[in-house]
């Protein structure tokens, strides 16, 4: 009697010793199945950032998503990606580093898409889910199959972020640009100081000490520190003053200077060529604002238009708005709408700081002030070096 007590009891032991190995082999088997899947869906959703950034196209981009996922067994099978699975829409960034994804229901009227999220799972391969390995027979229930716990299906999920950089700096070429730094109305620098304010207008800015030579200075910084971005953002260059005529002498109200592209020593050089002529007019903020919304969205040059960009405006102003009648501020809250992102740049102590703060607040941006022009150099710098234009996930 007491031998088979040692009997049913070995075998108890036995048995749950089984129960216990195969529940092990199980869960094993499943994390081995889930980190295949991560591996499939990174590469997939990897996959189809690259394209939608390379293609700018939603379709190709879904294609090379199962392109890819084809690639990589997944439980001993290929990981069926279908369109129910993608999602297209646009990541921005956090001030904590991290991105928040927000899905877009028709990419096809979308004016940005810079990022896709794949969710996937096992129910489209053949047979539906991945088969456990230990007790599948077992397990099986013939009379209601839903029931069954033979087959497994994690669903995962995995967002890759194209952050492409199109961007307009907007400048004042006001008359006050060709005043000095002292910040005193109508001073102008070295052998300018003492003539009439008609002389003076009717000059073209000093070379080396107005407010506009400090400005083509620190472009050139901004340029130069641009060109190290190993993603080559598009830069576009657009300047405002007002409608004004003096003689021979004009100003128009906003002009696209440079169109969007990567040749970035266009730049700065297009600044040194507007201040070969007088500065002329007033301010109209507005104006500046409005061209560069515009080349942004619907560039001069069709083919410059990029789907996956994040789109940026730096905005520069040295005094107050003192034409036009239209609100700068409205303008760059319906632009932050199509995803332009406005940063300004208050440049001097005549500069109107409330309305620069209000516009980079509207705008979902930054708002500097540059007090010198060392100051405006470090500004420069800055948003040169901090512009976001990296893959994530």
């Amino acid at each position: 009697m007491r031998l088979g007590s040692i009997v049913a009891l070995a075998v108890a032991m036995i048995t749950t010793m089984l129960i216990i190995g195969g529940f092990s082999i199980n869960l094993a088997y499943i994390e081995l199945v889930r980190s295949e899947q991560r591996l499939a869906t990174d590469a997939s959703v990897k996959a189809a950032g690259v394209i939608l950034g390379t293609s700018q196209s939603v379709d190709a981009a879904r294609t090379a998503a199962k392109t890819m996922g084809a690639k990589h067994q997944v439980a001993g099978a290929p990981l069926v990606i279908t369109d129910s699975m993608l999602e297209f829409g646009v990541s921005t960034g956090n001030s904590n580093g991290t991105y928040t994804f927000s899905p877009i229901s028709n990419p096809s009227t979308a004016t940005t898409i810079n990022a896709v999220r794949a969710t996937t799972n096992l129910t489209q391969r053949v047979g539906g889910g991945a088969p456990l390995l230990a007790f599948a027979g077992a397990m099986a229930n013939s009379s209601n199959p839903s029931l069954s716990l033979t087959k497994f299906s994690p669903t995962l999920s995995a967002i890759a972020t194209r952050i492409d950089i199109d961007l307009c700096l907007v400048v004042d070429r006001s008359a006050s640009m060709a005043w000095d730094l002292s910040n005193t109305s109508f001073s102008y620098p070295a052998e300018m100081n003492g003539k009439s304010p008609i002389q003076n207008y009717l000059t073209k800015p000093h070379a080396t000490l107005s407010r506009w030579a400090s400005l083509q200075r620190a472009v050139s910084i901004f340029t130069t520190v641009l060109s190290e971005n190993p993603f080559f953002p598009q830069v576009a260059l657009a300047s405002y003053a007002s409608e004004c005529q003096f003689g021979v002498y004009t100003s128009t109200l906003a002009s696209l200077d440079v169109p969007l592209g990567n040749s970035y020593t266009s730049i700065p050089t297009k600044i040194g060529t507007i201040g070969t002529k007088p500065l002329m007019g007033n301010t109209n903020v507005a104006a500046g604002l409005r061209i560069a919304v515009d080349e942004l969205l619907n560039p001069s040059v069709p083919s410059k238009k990029r789907l996956t960009s994040t789109k940026h405006i730096v905005l520069l102003c040295d005094g107050m708005m003192t034409a036009g009648t239209s609100d700068p501020v409205a303008i760059a809250t319906a632009a932050r709408a199509y995803n332009v992102r406005i940063s300004t740049i208050a440049f001097g102590a005549q500069a109107d700081v409330t309305l620069m703060q209000n516009i980079a607040t509207a705008g979902g941006g930054t708002a500097y002030i540059a007090l010198t022009e060392s100051q405006l150099n470090g500004v420069f710098r800055a948003i040169a070096a901090t512009l976001p234009s990296v893959l994530t996930e």
